[in-house]
């Protein structure tokens, strides 16, 4: 920007993997950002797991795949089973794409690759800030931001609202999150469990009790999914799942230590458009679905294709702004 009453070219609000992304390429762009983050650290749960091809092949382009390659458990098989015998059996081959395999990497650690990316650019999150309001005018929004007890203001010529599903940006827009909640509830646990299961195979198993879903972390550590018909507890045992994986799934995997669970519930909601004037909202804040249906954790990554007889290469450097 050559205007300098503009104290930013991009203020993001929300440091998950949306915004850290997206602070990255304004990094990478030599932009004049902030980014900034209600809570005082990142997240230290898995959350999302899965990381699929076309988003690799965006953060290649942008120069920071290969930290995500190196902690990633590679799926390249889907198996569908019930206790005593395997109903199908599938290889996840996509298409025109350098990275044929799910990329299990879970979101704390995406989170992790991303603020360390972000660092060694020379940027950082200000954490313990809060967007509090916004005045658009016809070339820039000006911010309240309160941080510590201490209120601020400053201009930015785009304010991009990454801040998840209660995204506070979305509500100065006054943009309906329109959709519904699904009836079901499903639970999530993390596990140790033994070995007998392959580690580049996820299973899903039907059954009338309700399905469940098993994904590959690690060779020893693995994502249950399972819809339930009640809770019990404020977060699922160990015991509970063990119960729901001797009734519905497999015989041959054995849980034995549980890192982390919760209950859940799935909704379908989206804006009607994704920005008004200088304002922008993107990831959870613009659209939230079935981690089934939506492919997992894109980063508010845009879907491309490239050629498989050539490299990737990195994204180009555009000039500032750019229309899309």
């Amino acid at each position: 920007m050559t205007n300098n009453s503009i104290d930013l070219d991009v203020l993001i609000v929300g440091a998950g993997p949306v915004g850290l992304f997206l602070a990255n390429e304004c990094a990478r762009r030599n932009l004049r950002w902030r980014l900034i983050e209600n809570r005082s650290s990142q997240s230290e749960h898995s959350k999302a797991l899965a990381i699929f091809p076309r988003t690799l092949e965006i953060f290649d382009m942008a120069g920071i795949v290969a930290p995500f390659l190196e902690k990633a458990n590679r799926v390249t098989k889907v198996a569908v089973m019930t206790h005593d015998r395997t109903l199908a059996h599938m290889r996840f081959e996509p298409d025109e794409s350098p990275y044929s395999f799910v990329a299990m990497v879970p979101q704390d650690v995406t989170e992790k690759l991303l603020v360390e990316e972000l660092r060694r650019k020379g940027g950082d999150v200000q954490y313990e800030t809060k967007f509090v309001s916004a005045i658009k005018d016809d070339r820039f929004v000006t911010v309240t931001l309160e941080g510590k007890g201490e209120s601020a203001r400053l201009s930015a010529s785009i304010v991009a609202g990454c801040d998840g599903a209660h995204s506070t940006v979305r509500h100065q827009l006054n943009l309906p999150f329109e959709g519904a909640e699904y009836r079901g509830s499903f639970l999530l646990a993390d596990l140790e469990t033994s070995t007998t299961l392959p580690a580049d195979e996820m299973q899903l198993c039907p059954s009338e009790f309700g399905p469940v879903a098993i994904f590959p972390m690690s060779v020893t550590r693995r994502r249950v999914v399972a819809a339930i018909d009640t809770t019990e507890g404020d977060a699922p045992s160990l015991d509970l799942v063990r119960r729901i994986l001797t009734q519905r799934a497999t015989g041959v995997i054995e849980p034995r230590v549980l890192h982390w669970s919760s209950y859940f519930r799935i909704h379908h909601r989206q804006v009607a458009r994704l920005g008004e004037g200088h304002m922008f909202i993107a990831g959870d804040a613009a659209h939230i679905h079935s981690p089934f249906g939506g492919q997992g954790m894109n980063t508010g990554a845009p879907r491309c294709r490239s050629s498989p007889k050539r490299p990737l290469r990195y994204l180009p450097l555009p000039s500032w702004p750019r229309r899309c």
